[in-house]
């Protein structure tokens, strides 16, 4: 019994001495070693003439808008860019086996990613709270959330039916060349996982490459959405093709009733506050028009058609008094009819001959 006693001691003891962790004090010293003489100014390679190869990949949480009037695509988004930082590694075994630690932002080099085209102002990716985390080989890790915000030019050609592509692209333009900062994405796609459904458009598609616009390097994310037409032909569709079979009901209205000229009118404006309804769901661009908006054109045209029928059609329904036919309109008509008869007539003549000649063979 002691000796087992004894076993389990010794190998307590021997656990004891194997498991090392790093201490508030081993951190503080290695955060101290490693920030001292950084100048977060200058990249982060020995041979200044080597690029720093920027690895971004994107995920995103939501869409939170897209506005087809205004052409703004906004999502919320977290990145993890990744990159080395020759100048901040180190020996875990010298500092109680720590193999990372993480430092503020303002601290350290980190790439500028300047969204290409924002909604609003002009602005870096990140800020002053987020947190850089580096491993002892000098990998550093940063990973920023961001509620992104950018312009999308919108094809409604085929609205309801429609679909769109908007993009998201970074460059460091103003601050590094290609030569000296090169984003590269970290997959083909983007990072849809924790990705939570719009109620009005589909995410069909995303892809991911790296670009060189002039002298710098470009990261961009594209989003193909389709939209869920729905709620646009329940609401829209749907009533304008009641309206079109509604208004050529009008005929079966007995014209006694005088309610054909007052029926066709509403109609025909019900079909124009359509228009001006569709009209506030689209971008004011006239390239292209939507061809549901030729469509609404058309379909008032006939509505006012039908209305000037309707009108003439009761004028002359509600004439008391008979009117004699114009004099030159009984000319045009006498010279049609007689026309009509002399063709007719040489043709029975023709047909006659035609017959007798067969009678004589």
């Amino acid at each position: 019994m002691m000796r087992k006693l004894g076993i389990a001691a010794f190998l307590y003891i021997i656990f004891l001495c194997c498991v090392t962790g790093a201490s508030l004090n081993d951190t503080k010293t290695l955060l101290r070693d490693l920030i001292s003489n950084y100048n977060k100014n200058v990249r982060p390679v020995h041979n200044q003439s080597e690029s720093v190869n920027v690895t971004v990949q994107l995920n995103v949480k939501s869409i939170q808008e897209f506005n087809e009037v205004s052409e703004v695509f906004s999502v919320v988004a977290a990145f993890s860019i990744r990159w080395k930082d020759e100048r901040m590694t180190w020996n875990p075994a010298n500092y109680g086996g720590a193999y990372q630690m993480m430092t503020s932002y303002d601290d350290v080099w980190v790439p500028e990613l300047i969204l290409t085209s924002p909604s609003d102002d002009v602005e870096s990716l990140g800020a002053a709270w987020n947190r850089i985390r580096y491993f002892a080989d000098g990998t550093a890790v940063w990973l920023p959330v961001a509620l992104v915000t950018s312009t999308c030019t919108v094809d409604v050609e085929f609205y309801p039916l429609d679909t769109q592509t908007c993009t998201l692209s970074y460059i460091a333009m103003g601050w590094y060349d290609s030569g000296e900062v090169f984003f590269l994405p970290a997959t083909e796609e983007v990072d849809i996982t924790s990705f939570s459904e719009h109620p009005m458009w589909d995410l069909v598609e995303t892809t991911a490459k790296s670009e060189q616009v002039g002298r710098y390097s470009q990261v961009s994310f594209s989003f193909k959405l389709k939209r869920r037409p729905a709620y646009v032909f329940v609401n829209v569709v749907l009533p304008i093709l009641l309206l079109k079979v509604l208004n050529l009901l009008v005929f079966l209205l007995v014209p006694k009733s005088g309610e054909r000229v007052s029926f066709c009118i509403t109609v025909l404006l019900s079909i124009a506050v359509f228009m001006t309804i569709v009209s506030a769901m689209l971008p004011r661009t006239s390239k292209p028009v939507p061809i549901v908006t030729y469509r609404l054109i058309v379909d008032m045209v006939i509505s006012a058609a039908i209305t000037v029928v309707v009108i003439l059609n009761l004028r002359i329904y509600s004439r008391e008094t008979e009117i004699s036919v114009p004099v030159w309109l009984v000319g045009i008509y006498m010279r049609r009819l007689s026309k009509a008869k002399n063709r007719n007539l040489r043709e029975n003549i023709k047909s006659d001959q035609n017959t007798n000649g067969e009678n004589y063979l």
